[in-house]
């Protein structure tokens, strides 16, 4: 796991960005520098770009940053989440603050590349928010 915490753009703002698998080896690494984080900035943008796997260790990470922030009365934005992670977020009805889904990918949800089946998302269906 690769973990790049950088400040700004903003003089109260940091960007984490985590690269490789969020699991339960890298777990309290991931955990401390988020914590660390959120304690100071009062806007941290959770980058997931990189992320190739999480499980269970790992959404528990990003849950107790939400909770962490939302003590200090500072705010937690989770953008780029991999396919495969918004569906087990939605599946286990577990809710980040602030986030900003990318599109699911196919190859974590079982969805041949080459099919014309419709792309399952995280999104409630029209008119019903």
């Amino acid at each position: 796991m690769e973990i790049t915490a950088t400040a700004g753009p903003g003089p109260r703002q940091a960007v984490v960005t985590l690269h490789g698998e969020l699991d339960i080896h890298t777990a309290r690494d991931v955990r401390e520098t988020l914590i660390a984080t959120v304690a100071v900035y009062e806007d941290t943008v959770a980058d997931l770009t990189g992320l190739d796997f999480c499980d269970g260790a790992g959404i528990g990470v990003l849950v107790a940053t939400r909770n962490a922030a939302r003590r200090h009365g500072h705010h937690l934005h989770v953008r780029n989440i991999p396919g495969y992670l918004q569906l087990l977020l939605r599946a286990t009805h577990t809710h980040l603050a602030d986030t900003s889904p990318s599109p699911p990918d196919r190859a974590h949800i079982g969805v041949p590349e080459n099919t014309d089946a419709a792309t399952p998302t995280c999104e409630p269906p029209p008119g019903q928010l």
